[in-house]
C-alpha cells in the first residue's frame, strides 16, 4: 500500500502521522458525497452515476417531502410574536445603548443618541449601498454596451 500511494505521487503516512487537515477535509467531503447518493438511490431511486443536475432535483424532491412531514412537528419551535412588554424592552435597550457609549453627559445635549445611531449605521449601510450602485452601474455599462 505504502508503494502504491508512492506511485501515485502521495507521500505515504507512518501510522502515527496526521493525514491534515486538507487530506482529511477531502476524504470527509467524498464520503459524505457518497452517502448522500448512497441514500438517493435507496430512497428516489436515482442512479449513483446520475449526474449532479438530477442529483439536485431529487434532494430538492425529498426535502419538500420532508418539510412537509416535519412541519407539524417544528411547529413547536416556531417563534412566537412578540409581546407588549418585550417590545418595550427592546425599545429601552436600543434607546440606552447611544447613552452607554457617549456617558453621562450626553443626557443633556441635543441629538446626541440620533448622532452616536447614525455613526454606527451609516458603515453597515455604506457595505450595502456601494457594492449595489456597483452593479447598477456595471449593468448600465452593460446595457450601453450591447443596446439592450
Amino acid at each position: 500500500m505504502a508503494t502504491e500511494r508512492l506511485t501515485i505521487g502521495q507521500r505515504a503516512l507512518n501510522r502515527d502521522q496526521h493525514p491534515g487537515v486538507a487530506r482529511m477535509l477531502v476524504g470527509d467531503a467524498y464520503i459524505a458525497i457518497r452517502l448522500v447518493k448512497e441514500a438517493l438511490r435507496r430512497i428516489a431511486g436515482v442512479p449513483s452515476d446520475a449526474s449532479f443536475l438530477t442529483t439536485m432535483f431529487a434532494i430538492g424532491v425529498v426535502a419538500n417531502a420532508l418539510r412537509r412531514i416535519a412541519a407539524p412537528a417544528l411547529r413547536v419551535f416556531r417563534p412566537r410574536h412578540p409581546s407588549f412588554a418585550d417590545t418595550m424592552i427592546a425599545v429601552a435597550v436600543l434607546r440606552e445603548t447611544p447613552r452607554g457609549i457617549a456617558g453621562v453627559r450626553a443626557r443633556d445635549t441635543p441629538f446626541t443618541g440620533t448622532m452616536i445611531a447614525i455613526s454606527l449605521v451609516v458603515p453597515a449601510l455604506r457595505r450595502i449601498a456601494v457594492p449595489a450602485l456597483r452593479a447598477r452601474a456595471a449593468l448600465a455599462a452593460f446595457g450601453r454596451r450591447y443596446g439592450v
